[in-house]
């Protein structure tokens, strides 16, 4: 009952009080993909419809309509484990994991060989500092399917919080064979090979993940965390001149300098 009641709040937290208006029109007119998939939800009211109208409106940050229509989509069936895990990511997106953690469970009790499932209930307890706990779950989601690039990646960036960087390669490079394209794959292998030390890779991979600018952004942070605070001033200012419109580089260039300052002091 608490729960319910922290959940009932916290929507109404979020709650839109007027409909979204894009450029003179409602969101729901100016999105084609919502659009159709709130037609496609009115002529066919099946869970899986509500939960690609829920899907379109997390896109654009409206919590609480997406949230209405997970709701819709549970109490249509109530035994569906998409739906719990589609409300536990909602939860997890809006930095309010704890209140997604049941979600997560029901979905892992509904479909216990669903790797999905298992990943996400992962990214919960993860989000939530219990990453020994997040890692079994990972583990699980992978043994049900070896080649789950999210798991694998999943697992990767688990390693680097862990501290265990070679093996963070190792699993991020297995993520990126099974999919070239997971960006996050290829962030955490940057990730992970800064903090191996090995900064000339870590750069060639950022580089690969996120246009020039966000790659000497994420270098700054790297050098940042490695305490190499006079390389992450430079990497932070080349980051800003290369992308003027990053504003938060000039705002990291400045914690750098900082540190750097009570370092020399």
């Amino acid at each position: 009952m608490a729960s319910y009641i922290e959940k009932t709040r916290e929507v109404q937290t979020h709650a839109s009080t007027q409909p979204v208006k894009v450029l003179g029109t409602t969101l729901e007119t100016f999105d084609h993909e919502l659009g159709a998939a709130l037609l496609a939800a009115k002529v066919n009211p099946t869970s899986a419809a509500a939960r690609r109208v829920a899907a379109a409106y997390a896109r654009h940050g409206i919590f609480d309509k997406a949230h209405e229509y997970l709701q819709g989509a549970v109490k249509n069936d109530p035994k569906d484990a998409a739906n719990y895990e589609a409300l536990a990511r909602l939860w997890r997106d809006v930095q309010m994991p704890y209140l997604g953690l049941s979600d997560a469970h029901r979905a892992v009790y509904y479909a216990p060989s669903w790797p999905v499932a298992h990943n996400t209930l992962g990214t919960l307890l993860q989000a939530m500092g219990q990453r020994a706990n997040a890692r079994i779950e990972y583990e699980r989601a992978l043994a049900l399917q070896p080649s789950a690039a999210y798991a694998l990646n999943n697992l990767c960036y688990s390693d680097i919080l862990d501290g265990r960087s070679e093996r963070a390669i190792q699993r991020c490079r297995e993520a990126l064979t099974a999919d070239p394209q997971l960006r996050a794959a290829q962030n955490n292998l940057g990730l992970a090979y800064a903090a191996s030390g090995r900064m000339d890779a870590a750069f060639d991979a950022f580089n690969l993940s996120v246009d020039p600018g966000g790659a000497l952004y994420n270098m700054g942070v790297a050098r940042m965390a490695r305490g190499e605070y006079g390389s992450a001033v430079e990497a932070f200012q080349a980051a800003q001149a290369e992308k003027p419109s990053l504003a938060l580089a000039a705002a990291r260039a400045e914690q750098a300098r900082a540190q750097l300052g009570a370092k020399e002091k």
